[in-house]
C-alpha cells in the first residue's frame, strides 16, 4: 500500500466520528432535547451490543459450523444470515423495549424518543470511527500484526472504489436505521401497541441479516463495500418517512405509566 493510499485511508475514521457528532449536535439544536436522552440511547446500545457479543461468542462457532455441516450451501447461507440478523433484533431491539418498559419516561416525548435512537447510532459511529482510525494507524506502523492489518485494508481498498467514503456513508445510513427502529419501539410503548415494536424489530434484523449473509458467505473480502451499502440503502431510505411518521403520530397514553402488562392493541 503506497503512502498516498495509506494517508487517504486515514479519513474514514475521523469522518465517521464527525458524522456521529454532527447528527447528535444537529438533533440537539433542532429539538432542544437534554443530552441525557442521547446518553440513554448510548447506554441502551452498549447494553444490547454487549449481550449480543456475549451470545455470539458462545453460539456463533458451534451453530454456524453445525448448519454448514448439515445443510446445503444455500440453506446454510440463508439460515446463517437470519441467525445473525436475529442476534441484533433480539438483543439491540429487545433491550430497547426492556429499557422503555422499565423507564416509561423514555417514550413520553417524541423528541426524546428520537434522541435515544440518534444517541445509539451516533455513539456507534464514534466508536466504529475510532476503531477504524486505530486500525489504519496500526497498519501504517511496524508493530506486530501490522502486516495483517495492512493486507486486510489493502484488499478492501482494492475491491472498493472511493473506499475512504464507504464508512461515512454507511454510518449515515446506520444512524437513520437506529433512529427509526428505536423510535418505533418507543412508540409501541407510548401507545401500547406491539405492532410498532415488530416493525422496528424486523427493520434492524433485516439490515444485519444482509450484513450477516455477506460475512458467512465469505464475500466481504471479495466484493466492493458499495454493493453492501446498496443492499441496505432501502432500509435507510425508508427510515426517513418512518421517523417523520412517528413524529406526526406520537400520542403518549397516560396508562402506559401504570404497572400493567404490556398488552397488544
Amino acid at each position: 500500500m503506497d503512502a498516498g493510499i495509506s494517508w487517504l485511508l486515514l479519513l474514514p475514521g475521523p469522518l465517521m466520528m464527525a458524522v456521529g457528532l454532527a447528527c447528535l449536535v444537529g438533533w440537539k439544536a433542532r429539538s432542544h432535547t437534554p443530552l441525557r436522552w442521547f446518553g440513554a440511547g448510548a447506554m441502551i446500545w452498549t447494553a444490547g451490543v454487549a449481550l449480543k457479543f456475549a451470545a455470539a461468542l458462545l453460539l456463533n462457532k458451534p451453530l454456524l459450523s453445525g448448519l454448514d455441516a448439515l445443510l446445503p450451501r444455500s440453506s446454510y447461507l440463508f439460515l446463517g444470515a437470519v441467525y445473525i440478523g436475529l442476534l441484533t433484533g433480539v438483543f439491540e431491539i429487545g433491550i430497547t423495549l426492556a429499557a422503555a418498559l422499565k423507564w416509561r419516561s423514555l417514550a413520553r416525548d417524541v423528541n426524546q424518543a428520537v434522541a435515544v435512537g440518534v444517541g445509539a447510532g451516533a455513539f456507534e459511529a464514534i466508536l466504529v470511527g475510532a476503531a477504524a482510525l486505530i486500525g489504519v494507524l496500526v497498519a501504517m506502523s511496524n508493530l506486530p500484526g501490522s502486516q495483517q492489518a495492512r493486507t486486510a485494508i489493502a484488499l478492501s481498498a482494492a475491491h472498493t472504489p472511493l473506499a475512504w467514503l464507504a464508512g461515512p456513508v454507511e454510518r449515515i445510513m446506520a444512524i437513520l436505521m437506529h433512529t427509526s427502529s428505536r423510535t418505533l419501539v418507543l412508540l409501541s410503548v407510548a401507545q401500547r401497541r406491539w405492532t410498532y415494536f415488530w416493525y422496528g424489530f424486523f427493520l434492524l434484523t433485516g439490515v444485519d441479516a444482509i450484513a450477516g449473509f455477506v460475512h458467512v458467505s465469505g464475500m466481504v473480502s471479495r466484493i466492493s463495500l458499495w454493493w453492501v451499502e446498496l443492499a441496505i440503502a432501502p432500509f435507510a431510505v425508508a427510515s426517513v418517512p418512518i421517523i417523520r411518521w412517528c413524529m406526526g403520530h406520537w400520542c403518549y397514553r397516560m396508562d402506559a405509566e401504570a404497572n400493567q402488562p404490556f398488552t397488544p392493541r
